[in-house]
């Protein structure tokens, strides 16, 4: 759970705990910030009707006062019930856990407004004892609810108001940090239980004993989670939410993270399975400007865990889809995502595009809801039974991380100021009247079918929410009729899908209705139809054909689901049609990287037959200036080589001969007709890549006149090469497509440009590409000028060097003879030649370094603690970030965010940034681990895990790289249990260089001011 990265810590008291902070390790995602603020004591605490009229609020709304301490404390989570009642999480733990000997301190309760004036001064403990509860969802009378490692179900069954023992349904949840937890589990409109990951994973097994006999372990590595309340079947979902979780009201998911305040999860895990071929680096999007594009408007001092993240997210958390009536229109279909950190609740108003939401720029220079007071942290919204939007505030001095605190700072009092309170507010139109005394509550626990299905029309969403989950948890099989006449005859979209959605739950959904669904005026609800007709595709001809139709609908939404859906038609089903459909789809919506997406995940079987089609239309000047053709051939060429199809391959070729013969079109057509040949080869040379075969192996099958073909292209791509008048892209394309010609070509073509092309970028790309062959006479010519080269370019031989057992030999050899120097290899490097799986090799490479690098890091530390006292040199000291750390790590305009941001050091002290620069692994975050993956071709691919799909992995490398590698091309995936930082980096910096380093680390920012440059003390 992400409560936020954050703390005052300008405390009298606490001057002598500044002066001996020791913060946290270098490669830790969260360090403390004390900002460049004089030490005063904490702000009071405010009384809630005082703390009130701090809050800022657009015109024409205004906040009330729902609940507060002693009826509610340490709030983190909320839901009203059937009947009105205010659920509350709250989380008497945060942040330590209970004291030794006692028991946990989270728990439920139940609060009632017994007088209708709005204020719930009534509170009723249902269920105590609870470790680091964060999140329920009512259900049945009770709440299935997130705790430590677990999903539980409370229910009262002897009605006494408190909750008898309760139910472990799922366990496995990794319990490493209170905050990062799973959480928010949520119903939604397919019925299922939705829980966000918490960022920590783990191994899920059912426990309910009725389920057990179907439970199997389950990685959550990645991944969020769901499971159906009634029968406990379970399974991962795609998404990676931290602490908040939202739908809106056609069933799309919101998720949130630190720095990424509302994304969208647009593509499900099971869609993804159909292809194990399509590797896929990001299955979200993001809605909101996420980390340094986002901006907040904060009242108070925010100080923020690093100087770069002032002012913007860092602890987005309890993201929500407003959909309630109390608010004006505008407001409604809108994001609101909390800030604790900043004492502020942000909106962002979405605009759908096709597919995905987008949020428009923020002109007001505002955010919707700011707080002057510093110990409003608002962690959670939710939607009451008035329409209103509830903002849950945990109310605290001090918010963080535990386990990002230094040891010294973790049981120190100020951790728990706020530990008694909490408050609860309604955010509601101006004039929206001031609640009236013994106003009606809500009585949806005795209403009749006929009245909830009514409700179902509901503007707000709690009231159609509500109804459809007492519909559910009733399953009365009489209320068909009335619910298939709602299908039908509803007057809003939500209604009609509820309605829909009900049906299948209970088992009473027809192919009739459905197509019925598939003909509704909203794009929505057809979408909805589409996917709902799937268990039918196979066998009802007349529903497939009106799905393939809607290929053609005007809505981006249905296409989408259109795309994703033809997959469900068995192989031995598919027909030509199918393929063709799919085709038009990509096609038209070429420049959508999501619908290519979809058509890609259901084409496991046809992507040769898709591809032939989009290059037969691609002669027509319409197609081939599509935005985005060309992307989606390269798409569809790597399927195809990923399938290892010599036929298959061949047939791709032939297609390509007339845009070989191109004499009368006009020169940028002919420009495009070449750039598409090029990326249609360089698609089926990456997808034969990425299952460990080089498209070389496959040109001796071809026939006499496909490799004919092959060698008009590579001879086009070696005239585009050396050809400096044209566009550096248009260069590069066709070096990329001479990775796959014979070496004799490429070997001639690509050592001139390494030695003569005064464009740095082509040389580079000409290294990296040249680096790819397997030729004895490739290390030689990538050495001859390397003491001649710049350090980027020397970094590119260096990888390059490294990617073939022969070369890695001659580069040992190079250190031995001392033609190299261990300190020309980078951190990384080094690891690389590590994981060498060739005995010899890594001996040898173990060997060189050992050498260079003592074993035991203390004497190393201790040799160059006299850097602490030298004079310093914070500009040269730039230097030296630039040439060892910039590969990882950002500090100022510098370098790439691969590592954890190491830039905010107003307070960190010199002796740590020592420390964690000889001694990396002392303390890390896990999420900064360095995974070795070997591949099944031999290859050993070393970075940090970025993402995971269902069908594939992708590492994130230095110099800010990704590789997405197919999981079924993975033999062995583990964790090296290490920084990617590795030791030995003094080996590169001398004591005079560190010096400069950690003054750099220390006072660049007053070098970006031109002001004189302290000199790093303690």
């Amino acid at each position: 759970m992400k409560l936020p990265e954050f703390i005052n810590a300008n405390v009298k008291s606490m001057h002598h705990v500044l002066k001996s902070l020791l913060f946290a390790s270098l490669t830790a995602t969260c360090a403390w910030c004390f900002a460049d603020a004089p030490l005063q004591t904490f702000a009071k605490p405010l009384a809630p009707d005082e703390a009130l009229k701090h809050f800022h609020l657009p015109p024409g709304l205004k906040i009330e006062l729902v609940a507060a301490e002693p009826e509610v404390v340490d709030p983190v989570a909320a839901a009203f019930d059937e009947d009105g009642r205010l659920w509350v999480v709250e989380m008497g733990d945060y942040p330590n856990g209970p004291t030794p000997g006692l028991p946990p301190q989270s728990r439920i309760k139940r609060l009632q407004d017994r007088d209708g004036d709005g204020r719930y001064e009534t509170s009723q403990v249902f269920a105590d004892g609870l470790l680091f509860c964060n999140g329920l969802q009512l259900w049945r009378g009770g709440a299935i609810a997130t705790l430590s490692g677990e999903v539980a179900y409370f229910h009262d069954g002897d009605g006494n108001g408190r909750a008898d023992s309760p139910e472990t349904w799922f366990q496995g949840f990794r319990e490493e940090n209170p905050q990062l937890r799973a959480n928010h589990p949520t119903l939604a409109l397919d019925h299922q239980v939705y829980v966000a990951n918490g960022l920590r994973d783990g191994d899920i097994i059912a426990a309910r004993e009725a389920w057990r006999h179907e439970a199997k372990p389950l990685s959550l590595s990645g991944m969020d989670f769901r499971f159906d309340p009634r029968t406990g079947q379970y399974d991962t979902v795609n998404g990676f939410g931290q602490f908040g979780l939202s739908f809106d009201d056609f069933g799309n998911r919101f998720i949130c993270s630190n720095r990424n305040p509302c994304m969208q999860v647009v593509l499900e895990n099971r869609y993804i399975r159909r292809n194990p071929r399509l590797a896929l680096s990001s299955v979200v999007h993001d809605v909101s400007p996420p980390a340094e594009n986002s901006r907040l408007f904060p009242l108070t001092r925010a100080w923020t865990t690093s100087n770069l993240h002032a002012r913007q997210f860092t602890a987005a958390c309890g993201v929500t889809i407003y959909r309630g009536d109390a608010l004006p229109a505008e407001y409604r279909g809108n994001s609101f995502t909390c800030d604790p950190t900043a004492n502020l609740v942000h909106r962002d108003v979405l605009e759908l595009h096709e597919v995905v939401f987008d949020a428009k720029p923020n002109s007001s220079q505002a955010d919707f809801l700011a707080s002057s007071d510093e110990w409003f942290r608002p962690v959670d919204l939710t939607h009451g039974p008035d329409g209103a939007l509830y903002v849950i505030d945990m109310y605290r001095a001090v918010i963080e991380h535990p386990g990002y605190m230094p040891d010294e700072l973790k049981n120190r009092p100020e951790n728990t100021w706020g530990n008694d309170r909490g408050r609860i507010y309604r955010i509601v139109a101006a004039d929206h009247g001031p609640i009236q005394p013994n106003r009606l509550l809500p009585k949806l626990s005795s209403a009749s079918q006929d009245e909830l299905i009514a409700l179902l029309e509901h503007p707000s969403s709690w009231h159609h929410e509500t109804a459809a989950r007492l519909l559910l948890e009733r399953n009365d099989p009489s209320m068909c009729d009335k619910l298939q006449l709602m299908v039908s005859q509803g007057k809003s979209p939500h209604a009609r899908l509820h309605a829909l959605w009900l049906m299948q739950g209970l088992d009473r959904l027809t192919p009739e209705l459905v197509r019925a669904a598939l003909e509704d005026c909203d794009p929505w609800v057809r979408s909805h139809a589409v996917r709902l007709a799937e268990p039918w595709l196979n066998a009802h001809a007349d529903l497939r054909r009106r799905v393939l139709a809607l290929a053609h609908d005007d809505a981006a939404q249905v296409r989408f689901q259109v795309a994703l859906s033809l997959g469900e038609i068995l192989p031995q089903a598919q027909t030509a049609e199918a393929a063709a459909t799919l085709a038009e789809i990509a096609i038209r919506d070429a420049d959508n990287s999501w619908i290519r997406t979809a058509v890609a995940t259901s084409i496991a079987e046809s992507a040769p037959a898709v591809l032939q089609i989009v290059l037969q239309r691609a002669v027509e000047p319409d197609c081939l200036s599509r935005p985005g053709f060309s992307d989606l051939v390269l798409e569809l060429s790597r399927l195809v080589g990923a399938n290892q199809n010599i036929g298959e391959i061949g047939s791709a070729i032939t297609t390509l001969e007339p845009f070989l013969k191109s004499a009368a079109d006009t020169d940028a057509f002919l420009a495009a007709r070449r750039d598409l040949v090029f990326k249609c080869l360089i698609g089926l040379g990456q997808g034969a890549d990425r299952r460990g075969k080089s498209l070389a192996v496959y040109l001796p099958q071809l026939s006499d006149r496909q490799q004919q073909l092959l060698r008009e292209v590579f001879a086009t791509a070696a005239k585009a090469a050396r050809n400096v008048q044209l566009d550096s892209s248009r260069r590069k394309l066709a070096i990329q497509a001479l990775r796959y010609a014979t070496f004799p070509i490429a070997g001639k073509l690509l050592p001139s440009l390494i030695a003569d092309d005064r464009d740095q970028t082509i040389r580079i790309l000409a290294i990296e590409t040249l680096g790819a062959f397997d030729d004895p006479s490739i290390g030689p010519t990538l050495l001859a000028g390397f003491v001649h080269e710049t350090q980027a370019t020397r970094r590119a031989i260096l990888n390059a060097m490294l990617e073939q057992p022969q070369r890695i030999r001659r580069l040992l050899d190079e250190l031995e003879a001392e033609g190299i120097t261990p300190a020309d290899l980078q951190p990384d490097q080094w690891q690389r030649l590590a994981t060498q799986s060739d005995e010899e090799l890594r001996h040898r490479s173990e060997r060189l370094h050992a050498a260079a690098t003592p074993m035991d890091r203390q004497p190393v530390i201790d040799q160059y603690r006299r850097v602490l006292t030298m004079p310093a040199d914070s500009e040269r000291g730039k230097q030296v970030f630039v040439k060892n750390c910039a590969t990882c790590h950002r500090v100022a305009e510098l370098g790439v965010n691969v590592g954890p941001d190491i830039s905010d050091s107003r307070t960190r002290l010199a002796e740590q940034f020592l420390v964690d620069i000889l001694d990396p692994n002392r303390a890390i975050d896990n999420r900064y681990f360095s995974y070795s993956l070997s591949l099944t071709s031999g290859q050993i691919v070393t970075g940090i895990i970025a993402a995971e799909t269902a069908s594939s992995v992708t590492l994130r490398e230095p110099d800010d790289k990704t590789r997405t590698v197919l999981r079924e091309d993975i033999d062995t995936f583990h964790s090296n249990g290490i920084s990617l930082m590795p030791t030995g980096l003094e080996q590169a910096i001398s004591l005079e260089q560190m010096a400069d380093l950690i003054s750099f680390l220390k006072n660049w920012r007053y070098l970006e001011k031109q002001t004189a440059a302290a000199p790093a003390t303690n």
